[in-house]
């Protein structure tokens, strides 16, 4: 159960607070490593609004995301349909309905695939901390994967990066972001060292 006493609250409060920032802060160095700093920069601003930070911190359990435990209790997480609308590096800003209700999963331009990347890698240092590995990204998105829609290039894209992260290390993943294809707004012609 959620503390929801005034103290419980209150240091929820800093606790998720600091968090947000560790996280903010492990994201920004990997987007700056891969060329992509201001990305880096404002990444999850909008976890600093109300409609996101309240919630959150009410939620907030240290261990994983306040989002998954918010929707366990309510079925549904404010903060979340809030970000995922603000923040493009997250799949489903990406996604559509057609005419008869299927989902239709758009191209994501390499900029924002790389920093959702940085972000699950972000994610699994901040949570779990020395216990973290260079397979823990691939290992998160293989755990999730059957829940999620990508465009069949932007899968191969992510697949690929998290591959290099779990065979050769951060360092490869900056150097095939800011030096493995051409261009960081599309990939269309993809090379792959």
């Amino acid at each position: 159960m959620t503390d929801r006493t005034n103290w419980g609250i209150m240091g929820n409060k800093w606790k998720h607070f600091k968090t947000v920032c560790r996280h903010k802060a492990v994201v920004y160095r990997e987007c700056k490593a891969c060329g992509i700093a201001w990305q880096g920069l404002i990444h999850d601003l909008s976890k600093f609004s109300r409609t996101e930070f309240a919630p959150s911190a009410l939620y907030f359990q240290g261990t994983g995301s306040p989002i998954e435990k918010e929707k366990a209790e309510k079925g549904y997480s404010e903060a979340w349909l809030h970000h995922k609308g603000h923040n493009k590096h997250h799949w489903e800003w990406w996604t559509d309905f057609g005419k008869d209700g299927e989902i239709i999963a758009n191209k994501i331009p390499s900029k924002y695939v790389i920093e959702m990347v940085c972000d699950w890698v972000g994610a699994g240092m901040v949570y779990s901390k020395e216990k973290w590995t260079q397979a823990e990204p691939l290992n998160y998105y293989y755990k999730v994967r059957a829940g999620r829609h990508f465009h069949p290039e932007t899968e191969d894209l992510i697949i690929k990066m998290l591959e290099i992260i779990r065979d050769k290390g951060l360092d490869a993943f900056h150097d095939f972001c800011k030096n493995g294809y051409p261009a960081l707004t599309d990939y269309d012609g993809l090379y792959i060292p």
